[in-house]
């Protein structure tokens, strides 16, 4: 499906310039810091030259830019390692009873009475049936599903959705980033409904699986939503790109590039220890702000997302 690859593209676009801004700050943070400890004195004054009625740009916007960019860090290495652990964790407490082959397909047979179907892995992802859904669905039916989820496979669904996801945990000042993601995910399915219609040859023989899972309360696996139902029948996806939130993540990424300007063309911004910056309550006092905006910002925009669902 075109219309989920040139999201991704514009969800990836918009995420790698927001890295690339952050990344940026973090070069020019570092620039200014001296890891070199320094006196007493020097500590003071340049506490002081940070404060008013001494204060710049340049001496505003390197600290923000180096808390930043910790913080950009942080959390997308949380997500990541969060996500990563918990796909382990799953595909090690699932009972594998064997494999099998659908129409020339390799699929992992699971134990379990509950009708299941699922792509799962990131580097190398495989299609996973329950052994109730092999019993339960017919073979045309089993077809459609396991075509589903071989799609999934095929374009690395599962590293797609949790780069992405990792991408908007970690810049977080841009919210537009989960509504994309939200969006790709949704169109992920369409596209594999599409790739198993026309394995099938029918779109009656999906529909008629997802019936099936849906009686079985699997809707967190292929559940029927009601735009893939839609879909099914003949109908587009109505949904468009969210022109506001593009528009306000475009200008918080002006905002940010010029900080990063003002920080790197400043040739009198005082330059300072990385245990000053640590130590001195003046250099909270001066990211605060900053940071608070951008999560404000954050926040109201994660609420705005989801009254727009």
């Amino acid at each position: 499906m075109r219309s989920a690859r040139n999201l991704y593209r514009i969800n990836l676009t918009l995420a790698a310039v927001g890295a690339l801004v952050v990344l940026a700050g973090i070069g020019v943070a570092v620039g200014r810091v001296d890891l070199a400890p320094g006196p007493i004195g020097r500590l003071l004054n340049d506490c002081g030259s940070f404060l008013l009625p001494h204060v710049t740009p340049a001496g505003v916007a390197i600290p923000s830019l180096g808390v930043l960019g910790a913080v950009v860090l942080a959390r997308g290495l949380r997500s990541a390692s969060r996500q990563i652990r918990g796909c382990h964790r799953f595909l090690r407490v699932i009972d594998v009873v064997g494999e099998h082959r659908v129409r020339e397909t390799p699929v992992v047979l699971i134990a379990g009475s509950r009708v299941q179907a699922f792509c799962a892995g990131f580097v190398r992802p495989r299609v996973y049936v329950s052994r109730a859904a092999a019993e339960r669905l017919g073979e045309t039916e089993l077809a459609a599903v396991v075509a589903h989820e071989a799609h999934h496979a095929r374009r690395r669904d599962p590293l797609r959705l949790l780069l992405l996801a990792v991408l908007g945990d970690a810049l977080f000042f841009l919210p537009a980033l989960l509504r994309l993601r939200r969006r790709y995910a949704t169109l992920t399915e369409l596209a594999a409904d599409e790739a198993a219609i026309a394995a099938v040859a029918d779109a009656s023989h999906l529909a008629s699986a997802l019936l099936q899972f849906g009686e079985a309360g699997v809707d967190d696996v292929v559940g029927v939503h009601p735009e893939r139902v839609d879909h099914l029948l003949g109908g587009s996806p109505s949904w468009r790109l969210p022109v506001a939130a593009l528009v306000g993540a475009l200008m918080t990424l002006a905002g940010l590039i010029a900080l990063v300007f003002a920080a790197a063309a400043s040739s009198t911004a005082a330059r300072t220890s990385l245990a000053q910056l640590a130590a001195q309550s003046c250099m909270l006092a001066m990211t605060a702000g900053p940071i608070i905006a951008l999560a404000g910002l954050g926040v109201l925009g994660r609420r705005a997302m989801g009254r727009g669902r």
